[in-house]
């Protein structure tokens, strides 16, 4: 569940709300050796990799004020952006200069509000949920109607696998937020507990409706929206909530990445690959690349392949562990390891719990044949009740004994 960044102050109650109130009503690191090693450049003029100019622009007037003592409303004006173009490109650097741009804000204690939400948006994407999680009942606690807490508090519950936690948060977003932001949280909790079908129509009702939702919730309205009809097969509704979404910001990582995911699931390799653009904007775009490159047979298939592995190589050097679904299906689908891969999903379902995560476990573990591996993505699917036809085929495979 990905969330937008933005001020949502607005205590509006307008028709919109009563969608959102209706789907409130609806719900009840990698242990092998590394087969590539981090690239060292042989010098200075090396060019390792293009910045998105947005960020590129971003760094200047940061280094600029450099000397100064920056105020807090600037301070967390430069994180908030870095976050958005972090969010945008996927580019874990951008939330490290989120961090500093914080400045001291970072570590104060007693802190504003602004700045504990600020904190555990940067912490949820390093995955370190329990802190973040911290930094939000610290910041509820003094403002129990801020609308960016309550709902960071929901998409890492959601993650975590903690569906009443979600339900019970995006409840308290309603009344306090932007009608579309409200029916948007209710309705990705609603999918995965079992209503997905009235999730979707009615999301797709509250984006009909006039909204001042910004353009970043917009987005993740559409791309949730997306996510939810791919899940029940609905194919071109899902490719035309894609395309809306791409509409309203075409560089978006996510957007792209999932809407091949859909292609891919079709069958349409090459479509997939069309969708993705620039792969190397992102290691999430260059597993897809590689993904679609073996599939399609293409002459660029063993470059794409060695370029992935060498980028996975590196992010475990420097410890990273947020990716590790992405290294499993890499593994998976492009090396066709599947004890490695099963290995990876297994830590990664121990950390987060969504239907893509659900995903890859179930398929490691049929590919290796392991059914007790299985067994936390087969008690996930029936405890949330979540309707996705691709899960409900592979977890039969268990329950007949085809994937043993």
């Amino acid at each position: 569940m990905t969330i937008p960044m933005g001020s949502m102050r607005s205590l509006r109650r307008r028709k919109l709300c009563a969608i959102a109130a209706v789907l409130a009503a609806a719900m009840t690191c990698w242990n092998g050796e590394a087969e590539a090693a981090p690239r060292t450049p042989a010098d200075d003029g090396v060019v390792v990799e293009r910045l998105p100019p947005a960020f590129l622009a971003l760094r200047r007037v940061a280094l600029s004020r450099e000397s100064e003592e920056a105020k807090l409303p600037d301070a967390l004006a430069s994180s908030r952006r870095y976050i958005e173009i972090g969010q945008t490109y996927s580019d874990p650097r951008a939330y490290g200069y989120a961090q500093s741009a914080l400045g001291k804000w970072w570590d104060a204690d007693p802190a504003p509000t602004e700045v504990l939400v600020m904190r555990a948006r940067i912490l949820q994407f390093r995955h370190e949920f329990a802190p973040a999680l911290q930094q939000l009942e610290a910041a509820l606690r003094v403002d129990q109607f801020d609308p960016d807490a309550w709902l960071l508090f929901a998409s890492i519950a959601q993650v975590q696998g903690d569906l009443r936690a979600a339900r019970s948060a995006c409840l308290k977003l309603i009344p306090i937020s932007d009608p579309l932001v409200g029916a948007t949280c209710a309705a990705s909790t609603a999918a995965v507990s079992g209503h997905d079908d009235n999730a979707a129509s009615l999301l797709l009702g509250a984006l009909r409706q006039a909204s001042g939702a910004s353009t970043g919730e917009r987005l993740w309205a559409w791309t949730t929206l997306a996510e939810i009809q791919a899940r029940l097969n609905q194919n071109e509704e899902a490719s035309a909530a894609f395309r809306e979404a791409l509409k309203i910001s075409p560089d978006d990582v996510y957007a792209r990445a999932a809407f091949s995911d859909l292609l891919l699931d079709a069958g349409q390799a090459y479509a997939a690959q069309q969708v993705l653009g620039d792969v190397s904007q992102a290691d999430a775009l260059l597993l897809r690349a590689a993904i679609c490159a073996q599939r399609l047979q293409t002459p660029d298939a063993a470059v794409l392949r060695a370029d992935l592995a060498q980028r996975f190589a590196e992010a475990h050097a420097r410890g990273d562990e947020t990716h590790l679904r992405e290294q499993a299906r890499f593994a998976l689908e492009v090396e066709h390891d599947p004890a490695r891969a099963l290995e990876l999903a297994t830590r990664n379902f121990n950390v987060q719990r969504e239907p893509a995560d659900a995903r890859i476990l179930l398929e490691a573990a049929a590919a290796v044949g392991d059914a007790a591996a299985a067994q936390p993505a087969l008690g996930w699917l029936a405890r949330t009740g979540i309707r996705a036809p691709r899960l409900q085929q592979l977890a039969l495979r268990f329950s007949t004994g085809r994937a043993v």
